[in-house]
C-alpha cells in the first residue's frame, strides 16, 4: 500500500523535482491512499501555480480534470474521530505543522487497520523523519 501526502501526490499532476520517481511508483502500486485533506491541499498548490503563471490555464485545467479523475481509484482517508489519538500522539512527539500530523496518522490508522506495510511518500523531510521514527518505510521522491 502506497500512502502519499499532499507534497508527493501533486507531483503526478505539476512537473517537480519527483514527478518521474512519483509517476513510475504509481504506475506499479496496487493501492494508493490519501489523506482528504489532499484535496483542499492540491487544488491550491494548483491555482497558486496558475496565478502566479508558472502553469498555464490550460495546464491548471488538466491538472484539476487528472486529479480528480485519480480520486475515485484512490483510497481516501477521512478525517474521523479515529484519527484524533494519532494526531495528538504525533503533534506531541514530533515538530509538526497541523496538516502534516493528518497525514502521518491518516499513514499509521491506515497501516494498523490494513495489517500490512505502508510505504509513506512525501517531499517534507520533518515528515519523513517522523513517518521514519513511527516505523513507516519511506520515500522521498526528490532523492535518487
Amino acid at each position: 500500500m502506497i500512502y502519499l501526502d499532499s507534497s508527493a501526490l501533486v507531483k503526478k499532476y505539476l512537473e517537480e523535482k519527483g514527478t518521474g520517481r512519483i509517476k513510475s511508483l504509481l504506475k506499479d502500486a496496487d493501492a494508493v491512499a490519501t489523506s482528504k485533506l489532499a484535496y483542499p491541499e492540491l487544488i491550491s498548490a494548483f491555482v497558486r501555480k496558475q496565478r502566479d503563471r508558472a502553469i498555464s490555464e490550460t495546464e491548471l485545467h488538466q491538472a484539476l480534470v487528472g486529479f480528480e479523475g485519480d480520486l475515485e481509484a484512490m483510497l481516501i482517508i477521512d478525517l474521523q474521530d479515529e484519527l484524533f489519538p494519532f494526531i495528538k500522539r504525533t503533534l506531541k512527539k514530533y515538530h509538526l505543522k497541523g496538516a502534516d500530523s493528518v497525514h502521518l496518522a491518516s499513514a499509521l490508522w491506515l497501516e494498523q487497520g490494513a495489517k500490512e506495510d505502508v510505504l509513506f511518500v512525501a517531499s517534507d523531510l520533518n515528515l519523513l523523519k517522523a513517518a521514519k521514527a513511527e516505523r513507516l518505510e519511506v520515500l522521498n521522491p526528490q532523492e535518487e
